[in-house]
């Protein structure tokens, strides 16, 4: 467990690393070549909670799947990482998360077997303007590289903000000003990623990915989610009187830290995603940041009367 003084000191180094280094801009491609210019199996795996990321998955998938592919789509969780070697192509995404791709999701990553020639992509989600999405994505593509992955492009797609903390604290103007998105150009963006990446495999193009140089670079090494948690967050638990237990939170939280037949909350284990807030049906989650009652995406959706568009090849799946 991590103290204060380890976070500093981070916080230091990662800064020190910053000015001497001019950030980070790492180039990875041409190392290893593709197992296959003929691909018949791919994967698109993510980390979603709010649907976003899975929205853009899915789209991937039926573009790939309209291409004569055989392909498998799903959240991480719910994938053996053993299979991983037996696929052609590999598409990550995920949203961001305190500028950089979710922690679990990057473990996930880290685990996973060697897939030496295997063609791989990544994207990233952000709300609003967002912060580091570019190399969220680019990330993405390193872990699958590190790995032996064959990097074959990497994309990023704009949406609503789901940070419940947010709109809770009063700042619903920066939220709703991109309440549009995703959109159908953010759907048709999806389909040309989709058919770039196949393009490229099948001409053996790999694809040099560039980190760029952003002041969100260090930012993403010190610690944001555990000193926002640490100073902002005031309270944290589960209403015993409006819970239905469905057990929807401790399913999706990615670090269990929810035990819902005890109505607890590990507060240490909680990486202050927020995802619990936000998947609630009937807002058991009694959370407070900032003095402010925190209140979840389904609920923002609906005092504010948002409709996501959804693409039209998910409503006929």
């Amino acid at each position: 467990m991590e103290n204060r003084r380890s976070f500093l000191l981070k916080s230091v180094l990662a800064l020190v690393s910053f000015y001497f280094m001019g950030g980070m801009r790492r180039i990875f491609a041409g190392k290893i070549p593709v197992k296959t210019t003929k691909p018949a199996k791919a994967l698109v795996v993510w980390f979603s909670q709010t649907g976003h990321t899975e929205r853009i998955g899915r789209i991937i998938g039926h573009r790939l799947s309209r291409e004569g592919l055989q392909v498998t789509t799903a959240d991480h969780r719910d994938v053996d990482k053993n299979i991983l070697p037996g696929f052609d192509i590999i598409v990550a995404g995920s949203p961001v998360y305190y500028y950089d791709v979710p922690v679990t999701f990057k473990q996930w990553l880290e685990g996973i077997p060697e897939i030496k020639g295997t063609a791989v992509a990544s994207y990233s989600t952000f709300g609003g303007p967002g912060h580091n999405q570019h190399n969220t994505a680019c990330s993405l593509s390193e872990l699958l590289a590190e790995k032996g992955g064959v990097p074959m492009g990497c994309e990023t797609f704009g949406n609503m903000s789901t940070f419940a903390p947010t709109w809770s604290t009063g700042r619903i103007e920066r939220i709703v000003r991109y309440r549009h998105l995703p959109d159908v150009n953010t759907y048709e963006k999806a389909r040309k990623f989709a058919g770039t990446v196949l393009a490229n495999v099948k001409e053996g193009k790999e694809r040099e990915i560039d980190f760029e140089c952003t002041i969100f670079t260090p930012l993403k090494h010190m610690g944001t989610a555990w000193w926002t948690k640490k100073v902002a967050l005031d309270k944290h638990v589960i209403d015993k009187n409006l819970c239905i237990q469905c057990g929807a939170c401790e399913e999706k939280c990615p670090v269990g830290a929810i035990n819902i037949s005890k109505f607890s909350i590990d507060n240490e284990a909680c990486i202050f995603c927020v995802g619990c807030v936000n998947i609630c049906p009937v807002q058991a989650h009694d959370m407070v940041f900032m003095g402010k009652k925190v209140y979840g995406f389904r609920e923002f959706l609906k005092r504010q009367d948002i409709t996501i568009v959804e693409p039209d090849e998910l409503k006929k799946s």
